[in-house]
């Protein structure tokens, strides 16, 4: 029997990664992205957005838990931009040290489309569901237009092409620092540090340290679904 593979291709390394899959799922466009899930026998269900590789069941422990362990243990109040999945929030809400996460998502196919083939990242305890707050909004409007205070923002979103290329503007970050307490921490995903170094890491912590964030730093991590296997988050604190 011809296996199925499905296909991620990256046109900056000219090379593609291919997942072997049971069954393809669902495929659905909405107002911004091309949404694809396929069940695979090793990962579980996987989501691609774009073609894209986002999330599965049984590979995102070093995703989330990297930057799990990134945010401080004194921070109470989190926004996550992006993140529709509901993943990172799931594992988030849980410490018992977190007073809210708000989750501010510009597409509401990719929450509902989520809640559907991942559903356990909606599963909670209704103390912990108490500190989700769903926001369907773009994350500039919504800085722009909220005047609420957090200690630790998250940046977890696509890479910088079409909506989201704004999220690794100069302006974007300006108002992520205006959003943060004095000493909070802006954790913004930050691609691969083998292919995006030049495209994305170098430009954002420049960037950063324009605004007037301190101690920028670079954190990599091992993601197997991801192009060439290996991705990174930036850390940068408002003083």
């Amino acid at each position: 029997m011809k296996k199925k593979i499905f296909y991620e291709h990256d046109d900056i390394t000219r090379t593609s990664i291919g997942v072997e899959y049971e069954k393809y799922l669902h495929q659905s466009q909405s107002k911004y992205q091309n949404i694809e899930v396929i069940k695979t026998k090793r990962y579980g269900n996987a989501m691609y957005l774009d073609g894209c590789f986002m999330l599965s069941e049984k590979n995102q422990d070093f995703y989330h838990n990297t930057c799990k362990y990134l945010i401080p243990q004194s921070a109470k109040n989190i926004l996550i931009v992006g993140g529709g999945d509901h993943a990172l929030a799931y594992i988030i809400s849980k410490d018992v040290t977190v007073n809210n996460v708000d989750v501010v998502e510009i597409d509401r196919d990719v929450v509902e489309v989520s809640r559907k083939y991942f559903s356990k990242y909606f599963k909670y305890s209704k103390k912990v569901e108490s500190k989700i707050k769903l926001v369907i909004d773009d994350g500039m409007r919504y800085l722009k237009f909220n005047d609420k205070k957090y200690d630790c923002i998250i940046i977890d979103s696509t890479d910088p092409v079409d909506n989201a290329k704004v999220l690794f503007s100069k302006l974007f970050l300006v108002k992520c620092f205006n959003a943060l307490k004095s000493g909070g921490l802006l954790i913004q995903q930050s691609g691969s540090p083998i292919k995006d170094t030049y495209q994305i890491i170098n430009p954002l912590k420049r960037k950063c340290k324009e605004v007037g964030f301190k101690k920028i730093e670079l954190h990599t991590f091992p993601m197997p679904l991801y192009p060439t296997g290996t991705w990174s988050f930036i850390t940068a604190k408002r003083a």
